[in-house]
Formats: C-alpha cells, structure tokens, sequence
C-alpha cells in the first residue's frame, strides 16, 4: 500500500535521526541521506533505496533511477530520471524536467512544484498543502503543532509526518544556538515551578495583551507580531525539553550522539508522547503538552530565548586592595624619674 510505504520512509528518516552523527552522512543501509549537501545521480546509476535531503541541492539526471521514494525537506530537487516511489517536499522547489517519471504520488507541502508538460506523473499530485504552526492555549484552544490537511485515508500518515516535522525543526535549531538551547533547558530542569508559574501567567495575560493591541488598527501588525513570538517561545521550550530527553535516551542506550541528534531524536521521542496523551485521552489529554509547553515557555522568557543564565550573575564590584600603612615608630620609653632628696628629719615637740 502507498500508505505503508510512506510510513515507511518516515520511520526511516527517524531512525536517522536517532542514530549517531556519522550514520546521518552515510545513510541507512542503502538509502541515501543528503544534509546540507550538493549530490548528483548521473545518468545511467541507480540509487537503490529512498533518498533523503535535508536543505540540499540534488540533480537526477536523464536516464538516472531511485528505487524508492524521495523526500526534499528544504533545498532543491531537479530531476529528470525516474523515480520508482513518491515524492514529497517539506519545503524548497521540486523540478521535474521534460523526461521524468514519477511512478508514485507527488505531494508538496509548503513546497513549489515546477512540472514541464512532458514529465509523467502515474500517481496523483497533492500540492498547495500547507503545514501552519497553531499557536493556542488551554481551556478550549490546542498546543502549537503542525496541522496537515490530508484525506482520512492518511490520519496516520498526518500524525507521523507533524512529529518528524518538530524533530527537523529541532535539529536545525540546535545546529545553530546549542548554548542558548541548553541553557533553557537548565532553567527548566533546575526552576519548573518558577518557569512554569511565567508560563501560565503568560499563557493568561498573553491573549487580553494581543486583543487589546488588536483593537486599535494601527497596533495589528503588532498583535500578530506578539502572538507570533509567543508561539515560537512555545515552540523553543519543548524543543529545549526534547534535548534533555535525547540526553537521556543517549544515556539509556550508552551512546554519543551529537546535540543536534539528541534533540532530534529527543523532540521527535517527547512530540510523539505528548500528542498520543492527546489523541488517547481526549477530554483532559490535553493537560500533559499544556503544562510542558508553559514550562518551556517560561524558561525561554527567564532566560530571554537563551540569551542569559537564570538566576542571573550577580553583579560582583571588584574589592580595592588593601593599602599598606606607614608602620608605627617604635614607642619612646618614658625618661626615668630623677631620685629625690631625703626629707630632714623632723624636730621633737617639747611636752
């Protein structure tokens, strides 16, 4: 089934994440994993497997075969070969040339398709799909998440794909700030309650604040602007809180990963929990990704998006050395006391 394959590619792009640095270059078994890389297929080479590229450029050349699917999550892919699987672009620009074929389905999400009218597609296309971050609170509204919009033949498909989506963002997070992500997740490792007492008083006073600056027209641009902070403070929190769990799973399987992993395999491991808490108890599931949300929230705001330790360093005045002192005279001893003369004796009284 289509279904089972894409699943399929997703599980293998999540085993990639979680194995260590070395194994992300080089790919699982014979799948190809392109990260931040240029990679041509030349014609004539067959690459048997699925082919994965993470803000790459990858040219199939005419006469050029992937066995399995492909997946672009950012990046350009120009191909002109045959793809034997389906194409999905989280992201960047798909081109299929005039001798293309895609034997599968094509979907883009966020992601621009540039067909020439010769380029055979045997599947169907699914473009114009878009993955928007909602950012809500409790008590009526959701945590922020990728939402796409599938058909419920691909519910699971959907569930999977918004998980894997929270794991790249969080290894193209950590590649870039791992201080300031470690340093959230200090905060709120060693301060829950103070971060997530912030965190709810954010979450309460956030929407008056964005309402009333919405009243006014001129001051939109700034509401928007001020929820769209706050759904990326959200977001850095549980990231942040993912790295600690990939620390942790590191540890469990006696393994050195690199943070860009651990937070990988750790965001991809906490999403997947805290959305099956959702899913599995509807009513008050909603409660466990609420209160980790607000504590990540409230240790990216004490620490100013990891910018800063908390509690911040004191400011320490530097102490003046001491000043030597002129060392007292020696004391003078007192003159000694001339001795005194005799008194005379004195003259007896008569009776």
């Amino acid at each position: 089934m289509k279904i089972m394959r894409f699943l399929a590619i997703i599980f293998a792009l999540v085993l990639a994440l979680a194995m260590p640095a070395t194994a992300m270059a080089r790919g699982l078994a014979d799948d190809k994993v392109v990260f931040g890389d240029n990679f041509t297929l030349k014609s004539g080479e067959t690459q048997d497997g699925n082919l994965v590229v993470f803000g790459g450029n990858v040219v199939l050349e005419e006469n050029s075969t992937v066995t399995g699917d492909v997946v672009l999550m950012g990046g350009n892919l120009d191909s002109s070969g045959t793809i034997k699987g389906n194409v999905v672009g989280l992201g960047g620009l798909v081109s299929l040339g005039g001798t293309a074929v895609v034997e599968g389905d094509v979907t883009m999400i966020g992601a621009q398709l540039v067909r020439d009218p010769g380029a055979r597609i045997e599947g169907q296309v699914f473009s114009n799909l878009k993955a928007p971050l909602t950012f809500t609170f409790p008590g009526g509204v959701q945590v922020p998440r990728f939402d796409v919009s599938f058909s419920p033949v691909f519910h699971a498909t959907e569930f999977i794909l918004k998980i894997f989506l929270w794991a790249a963002l969080a290894v193209l997070l950590v590649l870039f700030l791992p201080e300031h992500t470690r340093r959230v997740t200090h905060v709120a490792l060693t301060q829950p309650l103070v971060a997530g007492g912030l965190g709810l008083l954010t979450v309460v006073a956030l929407p008056v604040l964005v309402l009333a600056l919405a009243i006014t027209i001129l001051l939109i641009p700034v509401s928007l602007a001020v929820a769209a902070l706050a759904g990326l403070a959200w977001m850095y929190g549980l990231i942040s809180l993912g790295l600690e769990v990939g620390d942790r799973l590191a540890k469990l399987f006696k393994q050195e990963w690199a943070p860009a992993v651990e937070a990988g395999a750790g965001t991809f491991a906490l999403i997947l929990v805290l959305n099956g808490i959702r899913e599995v108890v509807p009513c008050v599931g909603w409660v466990a990704p609420a209160l980790a949300g607000m504590v990540g929230l409230g240790a990216v705001l004490l620490t100013r998006f990891g910018l800063q330790t908390y509690p911040p360093a004191t400011l320490s005045l530097p102490v003046p050395p001491d000043v030597p002192t002129a060392p007292l005279p020696p004391e003078v001893p007192p003159a000694p006391t001339p001795p005194q003369p005799p008194e005379p004796p004195s003259t007896p009284t008569p009776p």
